[in-house]
């Protein structure tokens, strides 16, 4: 019991993350050693030492961000690998996490910021009491996905704060995550993920009391041309969502939206033609020559569409011609068809001469 206590009061006067490191790479001193024959579980007594320092470490980084020196805040945390204390109950080490999290984004380390995320696990936020850390570890990543302008993952930020029960039950929060939401799925690329998740939150109920939102989604889901400006473009461009990280990325927010609607209308135009002039499908859009050709060579680019342009033509191209090989191989596919269904036939027809 002796040798518990001295090595308790040992403990507390190491330096707390000296003391980890310590244990970490197993360099105990020797005249600790005796304590993994008197106790059962080691992470006790790591847990005793990490809680006793803890209110040491904390107002330590805690004066420093209030002194402005968010960069020593920030590096006191990072080398705290919490997530490897086992003795550490789960609230704990999301906590802390958080802290760490919160702490590199505010220094714009947004690669250390990503990795600190990857430790938290997304099931463990969806346990009942985890709400509130739901909502500030998403939060988190939002601002990181904002940093890295990718609307898809913003949105999937936004819907998970919206499917947190405490959100669910004020109407302000989940219609400000629902708008969200909405919001960043129009400025996403288009995707099948992109695409299940527009036709699962128009089956949402909660949408009919988000008049715009509603247009918007069922503009967007419609394989029909959307003139720009849309009904409610002043509306859906005005949210909060848009306005945070400054005035130049509401910018980019604006021309990415204005590049959504005019990806939408090509790929409508692919389904309903095979070839097309340009100067009528520009005058379909509302664009000019060389803005269409520019945003159909994307579109080219990124696999989204088939489409050749014929310039001395003035003829845009969505359907690929087939060659002589790939004509021959379908004609042969069909003989192949048809001859098992003659078969087909022939044994039906034997198999109903027998039995009777």
């Amino acid at each position: 019991m002796q040798l518990v206590s001295f090595v308790l009061m040992y403990g507390l006067i190491l330096d707390y993350h000296y003391h980890m490191q310590l244990y970490a790479h197993n360099f105990i001193p020797s005249f600790i050693m005796p304590l993994h024959y008197c106790c059962t579980n080691i992470n006790t007594c790591i847990h005793i030492i990490f809680t006793s320092n803890k209110s040491k470490l904390s107002p330590k980084f805690i004066i420093q961000e209030q002194d402005g020196d968010i960069t020593g805040a920030a590096s006191v945390l990072q080398e705290v690998h919490v997530e490897t204390y086992g003795s550490l109950s789960k609230r704990e080490k999301v906590e802390f996490i958080l802290e760490q999290m919160r702490l590199t984004l505010g220094i714009k380390d947004y690669i250390r910021a990503a990795i600190v995320g990857n430790k938290i696990n997304r099931k463990a936020l969806a346990e009942e009491g985890m709400e509130d850390h739901k909502i500030s570890f998403f939060t988190l990543m939002a601002e990181f996905h904002r940093h890295d302008k990718d609307a898809f993952e913003l949105a999937k930020d936004y819907h998970s704060i919206y499917h947190t029960s405490t959100v669910q039950k004020e109407e302000s929060q989940w219609k400000e995550a629902l708008q969200s939401t909405i919001l960043f799925l129009t400025l996403s690329p288009f995707s099948m993920e992109q695409q299940d998740m527009l036709h699962r939150i128009n089956a949402d109920p909660n949408l009919e009391k988000l008049e715009a939102c509603q247009k918007t989604l069922q503009l967007l889901l419609t394989k029909e041309i959307i003139a720009y400006p849309l009904p409610h473009q002043e509306e859906m461009e005005s949210m909060n969502a848009i306005a945070l990280g400054g005035k130049d990325l509401a910018l980019i927010w604006k021309d990415t939206f204005k590049t959504r609607i005019i990806q939408h209308n090509i790929r409508v135009a692919s389904g309903y033609y095979q070839k097309i002039r340009g100067t009528r499908l520009a005058q379909l859009i509302g664009l000019d020559g060389k803005e269409l050709e520019k945003e159909i060579s994307n579109m080219v680019s990124n696999g989204e569409v088939y489409a050749k342009i014929d310039r001395p033509s003035d003829i845009v191209r969505f359907k690929q011609e087939k060659g002589a090989e790939a004509i021959l191989s379908d004609w042969a596919a069909d003989i192949n068809t048809l001859l098992n269904l003659v078969d087909t036939t022939s044994h039906l027809i034997s198999k109903e001469k027998m039995t009777k």
